[in-house]
């Protein structure tokens, strides 16, 4: 476009044209030149500031999903509150050392989360409720966004939580899979301990219990609505046991306190006993898998 400014030599006003950097004042023949364009605007390189912002995010971040609604409404708290930071990450990052920076940012997080631990009196290793909000809500919050190093970060976080914690592990989740697991009508502790123990999906435990839900349970409104209630919490216990640093061995403490004599009940024909002990079961796992 036009550049119009004053004649260094003669102060008359003059207009350089749009191809052109410099002109003549018709005038007094000076030279008149269009000043450099600005360099473009960028964001310095600041791993501490998303540390920072992860740890105001688990102060406030949800510390329970019980249902699908839950979930959302937390996750999309979650990512409106990483969106900012993980766009200014995004103009800040080198090419030539992008991968670098990313990894320095998962440590700057990480390191962070071990400092927050250490300050509470707490070993500097994983503590359940911040493993949890990892896996379930931030690893997927930043997966979502649009930026690609969301997806970037959330590996580089995963992969060094993995490298430094590896008996606490978190996976790789995405908002889609979990979502879609609170839709699923499945029975999913049951299903979650069975395969603990190397039982496939259509063995004969899995058989009995769906059969007691299809026959014993769907068929009557109360029964119908237990489910739908159960639907609710599952997902979020299975996700919460998966995160346990003995999957095994808690597994096995559900097979033997609850589901071994749910199953001796329905093979007995002891359908309230059977529906009674199940549902202690699950409020026991919401009072102790699910933080609060």
């Amino acid at each position: 476009m036009d550049y119009t400014t004053t004649c260094p030599g003669c102060g008359r006003e003059i207009t350089i044209p749009p191809d052109l950097d410099s002109c003549f004042c018709t005038y007094c023949g000076g030279k008149v030149e269009r000043p450099a364009a600005p360099p473009p605007e960028t964001s310095s390189f600041r791993p501490e500031a998303m540390a920072q912002r992860l740890l105001e995010l688990m102060e406030t971040a949800p510390r329970k999903a019980s249902g699908r609604s839950e979930y959302e409404d937390g996750f999309q708290l979650c990512r409106l509150f990483l969106a900012d930071p993980i766009a200014e990450l995004e103009v800040s990052l080198d090419p030539v050392c992008r991968q670098e920076q990313l990894d320095q940012t998962a440590a700057a997080c990480l390191d962070a989360l071990a400092e927050r631990w250490a300050a509470s009196g707490k070993k500097p290793v994983p503590q359940y409720e911040d493993q949890h909000l990892m896996a379930v809500y931030l690893i997927p919050a930043l997966r979502d966004l649009p930026q690609a190093c969301g997806e970037e970060l959330a590996r580089a976080v995963r992969d060094l939580w993995l490298a430094r914690w590896p008996k606490t592990p978190i996976g790789l989740g995405d908002h889609d899979t979990i979502v879609e697991g609170f839709k699923k009508k499945l029975c999913f502790i049951t299903t979650a301990v069975c395969r603990q123990r190397g039982l496939g999906d259509d063995c004969y435990e899995l058989t009995m219990f769906r059969r007691f839900r299809d026959q014993v349970l769907l068929p009557t409104e109360e029964g119908r609505a237990l489910v739908d209630a159960y639907y609710c919490t599952a997902p979020a216990i299975v996700t919460a046991m998966e995160l346990c640093q003995d999957t095994e061995a808690v597994c096995g403490q559900i097979w033997r306190a609850y589901l071994a004599p749910c199953l001796e009940d329905i093979e007995s024909g002891n359908n309230d006993a059977c529906l009674e002990r199940y549902a202690e079961m699950v409020r026991c796992l919401e009072r102790t898998c699910l933080p609060c």
